[in-house]
C-alpha cells in the first residue's frame, strides 16, 4: 500500500510539472477518496468582489515579458523545484455554489429646490450672423465652425490627441466681403410685348422667307429721324429705292361715228434691246452676225389717220418650223399590216440605235435608259432597243457558270462589270426599263436551255424546280409579252469554249404560246398566253407525247424566217419502212414564220434553195432533192425506201454557194441544171434520225 502510495504521488508530481507548463492541473484517476491527497481536498477561498474597472493607460512594466526561464512560467514560490497545484479546479461542467450578492444602496434623494424670487440673468446680445463665417482647412479641406472646430481623438486607441485651434473674427479682418443686396439697384426691365408687337414679329418672318430684301425696303420708307452722333461718326443717309415710272398718259377714247374727230400723233415706241449672239446659232443657217447693229427698231409705217391700231410687226413673230427643228426627230413606223405582228416587224431602228452606246461611256443607269428609249414613242421599239442593247453589252459569265461560282448579281453591277448570267441579264432589262417608264417584271422558273435532256420513256417525273429567269413586258395596245434576253444575245458551247455572242431576235419576236413550251414559271399566273391557259409541270417537262422533236438549227432558221415549230415531220426519229407512213411518201415540209416576213425587208437578202439531203436505197446512193416553194411554204415528197438505212441521217440544207458565188435568189430550175456540175456549199437547216 506504501508503495502504491508513493507512486501515485510521483506520478501526480510528474504530471501537475507537465500541466504546470500549461497553466492546468493533471487529472489523475485514484482508486477511492482516501489515496487523494490532503492539499488537492483543500476548498477555493471565495474571490473577492471586484470594484467597476477602468481604463488604465499601458506602460512600460506590463508590456514587458516575464523574467522567467524557460517555457515563460509564472512567477510564484517553488519548493524543491516543483510549483504546488492549484487549489478548487473547477472543471468543465461542474457547478460551484457562490455568495449572493449584496444589491446596492439607492443614490440619495435629491432636496426639494425653493422657488427663486430673483429674475434670471438676461442673455448676452447675439452676435450677427454676418460674423459666422466658414473657414476651410488646408490639411484635409474639410469646412468648419469658427466657434466649433476643436476636435480630439481618444486617448484609449493610441494615447494621442489631436487638437485644431479655432480662429477668431479677428482674424478675417482683411477679408473682403460681399455687399449688401439693394434691389433698387437693378436696372429697369424691358417693357412687356403685347400682342400686337408678336403678330408684327411673325409677318417680318414670313416677308423674309418670300422677300429676303425687304427689310431694306421697310427701313427706307421708314422717315429719317435726327439723332446724335459725335463727330467721329459718319452719317450715312440711306436713299430710297428708285420708283416706279409712272405710266403714260391715257389715249382718249375713238369718237363715235358722227361726232367731231382729234388726230392723236402716236407715240415713238421705245427702242429694242440689243440682239443677243446666242440667236445667231440655234438651228438657223451660219451667216455671219452684224458689226454694228442699231438698237433701234425699223420705222414702222405711218399710222393712218383714221385712229385704227398699227399693224403687228412680222419680224419678230417666232418661226414655228424652226422651233420643230430643234426636237428630236422620231423614228418612222412601220406600216400598221406590220406593225401588227411581231414576227415580221421591221425593227432596223431601234437594233440600230441600241449599237450607238457602248457600256464603257455609259455614265448612269438613268442616263441610258433615256438614251435609248427617249426617240421612240413604241413601247415595242423601246423594250427592243433595251433588248439589242444587252446583246451588245453584256456577255454570258461562262467562267462562273461552269465553276459553280456564280454570285449574286444587281443591276449596278452588271452594268459596271459587263458579265452576268440569266440572273443578270433578266435583272438589268427591268432596271432599264422602269426607269425609262415601262412596265416590267423579272419572272423566275425552269427552262430548257442547256445541259436539259428530255426524258426517257417510263423515267420517273422530277420535282419541280427553277433553274432560269427571263422578263415579262407591257408592249403596245397593253400587252404582256414574255422575252429572254440571256438567250437572245447568245449562246454556249460547253465548259472551256468561250461564249458565243450571237444576236437571236426570236426570244423577242416568238408569240407567248410558243415561248412557254421551253420556260415553265414558278408563279403561274405569269404564262400570259393568248387562251389564258396554264401548263401543268408534267405536260411541260414531258412535252410532246409522240417522242423527241427533231433538231433545228436556230441561227439558219432565224435569219431565213423559217418557223421552228411547223417542220413536218415533227419528231426526230423517222422510220424507213413504208408501213409506219400513212402514203407511199414521205412529205418533207416547212414554212415562213409569218406570211407578212420578206427576206430583203426582215432577213438578210434574197432566199436560198432548201434541199433535202438523203442516201438512197440501203443507204447506197446520195442525193440533194430541192424543196418546191410558193414563197410561204417548202416541200418535198420521197419515199421511204430512198431515205436510207437505219442509224442514217437525212438532214436540210441551204445552198451557200455556187461555184464560190452567194446562192441568194437563186432558183430552183437553176439549181438543178447547176447541179452536179458546179462546186456548192451548203448550211444545215435541221435533222432527222433513221431507224
Amino acid at each position: 500500500m506504501a508503495e502504491q502510495s508513493q507512486t501515485n504521488s510521483i506520478q501526480a508530481r510528474i504530471a501537475a510539472l507537465n500541466l504546470g507548463q500549461v497553466g492546468r492541473a493533471p487529472i489523475t484517476a485514484y482508486a477511492s477518496k482516501d489515496d487523494i491527497p490532503p492539499e488537492y481536498t483543500q476548498t477555493r477561498p471565495q474571490i473577492e468582489q471586484r470594484s467597476q474597472s477602468i481604463s488604465v493607460p499601458q506602460t512600460a512594466v506590463s508590456n514587458t515579458l516575464s523574467s522567467n526561464g524557460i517555457g515563460n512560467e509564472p512567477n510564484g514560490p517553488r519548493r524543491n523545484g516543483v510549483l504546488p497545484p492549484p487549489t478548487n479546479v473547477i472543471r468543465t461542467g461542474q457547478k460551484v455554489s457562490q455568495p449572493v450578492k449584496p444589491a446596492p444602496a439607492p443614490p440619495p434623494r435629491l432636496a426639494v429646490r425653493k422657488m427663486s424670487t430673483q429674475p434670471s440673468p438676461a442673455l448676452p446680445p447675439r452676435r450677427p450672423s454676418e460674423n459666422l463665417q466658414l473657414s476651410r482647412k488646408a490639411s484635409n479641406e474639410s469646412i468648419s465652425s469658427t466657434f466649433s472646430n476643436i476636435s480630439s481623438m481618444s486617448a484609449l486607441s493610441n494615447g494621442t490627441a489631436k487638437s485644431v485651434h479655432s480662429r477668431t473674427p479677428s482674424m478675417d479682418g482683411s477679408r473682403i466681403k460681399v455687399p449688401v443686396f439693394d434691389p433698387s439697384t437693378l436696372p429697369p426691365l424691358p417693357p412687356k410685348r403685347t400682342k400686337e408687337d408678336v403678330e408684327k414679329r411673325y409677318q417680318d418672318i414670313e416677308k423674309s422667307k418670300a422677300f429676303p430684301a425687304y427689310k431694306d425696303v421697310e427701313r427706307a420708307r421708314m422717315p429719317l429721324v435726327g439723332t446724335k452722333s459725335t463727330s467721329s461718326v459718319a452719317t450715312v443717309e440711306i436713299k430710297p429705292p428708285p420708283t416706279t415710272p409712272s405710266l403714260p398718259p391715257r389715249r382718249p377714247t375713238r369718237p363715235v361715228s358722227g361726232t367731231a374727230t382729234t388726230q392723236v400723233l402716236p407715240e415713238r415706241p421705245p427702242p429694242m434691246p440689243a440682239r443677243s449672239a446666242l440667236s445667231y446659232g440655234m438651228n438657223k443657217p451660219q451667216v455671219q452676225a452684224p458689226t454694228n447693229e442699231s438698237n433701234e427698231r425699223a420705222p414702222s409705217p405711218t399710222p393712218p389717220t383714221s385712229g385704227a391700231p398699227p399693224p403687228v410687226p412680222l419680224t419678230s413673230r417666232p418661226d414655228i418650223a424652226q422651233l420643230h427643228s430643234t426636237k428630236p426627230k422620231p423614228h418612222p413606223q412601220t406600216p400598221t399590216s406590220a406593225s401588227s405582228c411581231l414576227l415580221c416587224r421591221d425593227f432596223s431602228a431601234p437594233d440600230a440605235h441600241a449599237a450607238k452606246f457602248p457600256r464603257e461611256s455609259v455614265p448612269s443607269l438613268d442616263w441610258i435608259a433615256t438614251q435609248l428609249t427617249t426617240p421612240f414613242s413604241s413601247l415595242t421599239d423601246q423594250a427592243r432597243a433595251i433588248f439589242t442593247w444587252l446583246h451588245h453589252n453584256i456577255s454570258y459569265d461562262v467562267e462562273a457558270f461552269f465553276s459553280n461560282r456564280v454570285q449574286p448579281s444587281t443591276p449596278a453591277s452588271t452594268l459596271m462589270s459587263g458579265l452576268a448570267v440569266c440572273e443578270g441579264y433578266a435583272g438589268l432589262f427591268t432596271a432599264i426599263a422602269t426607269t425609262a417608264g415601262l412596265e416590267s417584271v423579272v419572272v423566275g422558273g425552269h427552262g430548257k436551255g442547256f445541259g436539259f435532256s428530255a426524258l426517257h420513256p417510263g423515267a420517273a417525273l422530277p420535282a419541280e424546280y427553277s433553274t432560269h429567269a427571263w422578263n415579262a413586258v407591257k408592249i403596245d395596245n397593253g400587252d404582256w409579252k414574255l422575252i429572254d434576253c440571256c438567250w437572245g444575245a447568245g449562246n454556249v458551247n460547253g465548259k472551256g469554249q468561250p461564249y458565243n455572242k450571237q444576236f437571236s431576235p426570236r426570244f423577242f419576236t416568238m408569240t407567248n404560246d410558243e415561248f412557254g413550251l421551253r420556260h415553265f414559271p414558278t408563279n403561274k399566273s405569269q404564262f400570259f398566253r393568248s387562251d389564258d391557259g396554264r401548263l401543268s409541270w408534267e405536260e411541260y417537262i414531258i412535252g410532246d407525247t409522240g417522242g423527241a422533236l427533231l433538231q433545228v438549227y436556230s441561227g439558219v432558221a432565224e435569219k431565213e424566217g423559217v418557223s421552228e415549230t411547223g417542220f413536218l415531220p415533227k419528231y426526230i426519229k423517222l422510220s424507213v419502212r413504208p408501213s409506219a407512213h400513212p402514203g407511199p411518201t414521205v412529205r418533207f415540209q416547212f414554212s415562213r414564220i409569218c406570211e407578212h416576213w420578206d427576206p430583203v425587208r426582215n432577213g438578210a437578202g434574197k432566199p436560198y434553195v432548201f434541199v433535202l439531203a438523203i442516201h438512197g436505197i440501203d443507204g447506197r446512193g446520195d442525193d440533194f432533192v430541192p424543196f418546191e416553194t410558193n414563197g410561204i411554204f417548202w416541200w418535198a415528197d420521197v419515199v421511204p425506201q430512198k431515205l436510207g438505212a437505219p442509224g442514217q441521217k437525212v438532214s436540210a440544207y441551204t445552198v451557200e454557194t455556187l461555184n464560190g458565188q452567194s446562192g441568194r435568189g437563186l432558183s430552183v430550175e437553176e439549181y438543178r441544171m447547176k447541179k452536179g456540175r458546179v462546186g456548192m456549199s451548203f448550211g444545215g437547216l435541221a435533222m432527222w434520225e433513221l431507224v
